[in-house]
């Protein structure tokens, strides 16, 4: 029996689903999330750095690494293992589960980032398609306790059958973050036109700014990963990842 992609669309709210499921968590992410970006500017100022939003945007990068290391990623498998349907990530087992693959899962990320990268370069289509192909890899770790070799040949064989559906979901998510985004630095931009990194280091509407952000990238992860249980086939992978469990 054939899924409508526009079935899978429901993947937005269930995003909502797995935050309001665990809200602690969440706002304790997004709250995180917050302070870290603080560090931004406040390193920004010590170092010395120019006032320049792309020296921002990178500092602001480097210090919310950590939630895309290791606490965004204990949530997401935290709220897989709560569906209790899949036997790899059993729920009284997701917390050893994740110290056994958190950085795996890390590094295969990293290595996607730079494939996407390095194909973005190239006339930035090959990088959309590495993008498509293998942008399961890192949930697959995560979630499955693949190898970077099993993810990889299992996102490649997932988009294969897919990707149609996975296109039309995914492109949604980018539309709604990317427009809550830019509401976000409209709504900033009222109040603070040209704020220097002294004034982000405390003005309210920075941090409120952060907060949200945090939040919603959160969403954005708990929504993708919603989206990859609904493509995920359940009786083809269990073979492929046996001997990963």
């Amino acid at each position: 029996m054939t899924t409508s992609s526009k079935t899978d669309l429901a993947s937005l709210a269930e995003g909502i689903r797995f935050l309001t499921g665990r809200p602690l968590a969440a706002l304790g992410i997004a709250t995180l999330g917050m302070a870290l970006a603080a560090l931004a500017p406040l390193l920004q100022t010590r170092a010395g750095l120019p006032d320049d939003p792309q020296v921002y945007q990178a500092l602001t990068f480097a210090c919310i690494l950590p939630l895309e290391l290791y606490f965004i990623p204990r949530f997401l498998i935290a709220a897989d293992a709560q569906t209790g349907q899949n036997p790899l990530n059993r729920p009284a087992e997701w917390r050893q589960r994740f110290e056994e693959r958190w950085l795996r899962a890390f590094w295969g990320k990293l290595l996607l980032g730079l494939a996407f990268g390095v194909g973005f370069l190239l006339l930035f289509v090959p990088g959309l398609l590495v993008l498509m192909a293998f942008g399961w890899v890192p949930l697959r770790i995560l979630l499955r306790g693949e190898s970077l070799a099993q993810a990889a040949r299992g996102s490649f064989q997932m988009m294969g059958r897919t990707w149609r559906r996975a296109l039309l979901t995914v492109s949604a998510l980018a539309i709604v973050y990317l427009s809550v985004g830019m509401l976000l630095d409209f709504l900033v931009g009222l109040v603070l036109p040209d704020p220097t990194p002294q004034v982000r280091m405390v003005h309210p509407a920075i941090w409120a700014e952060n907060f949200c952000i945090s939040l919603v990238e959160l969403w954005l992860s708990a929504s993708l990963l919603a989206l990859f249980r609904r493509l995920e086939a359940p009786a083809e992978d269990q073979g492929n990842m046996s001997a990963s469990a």
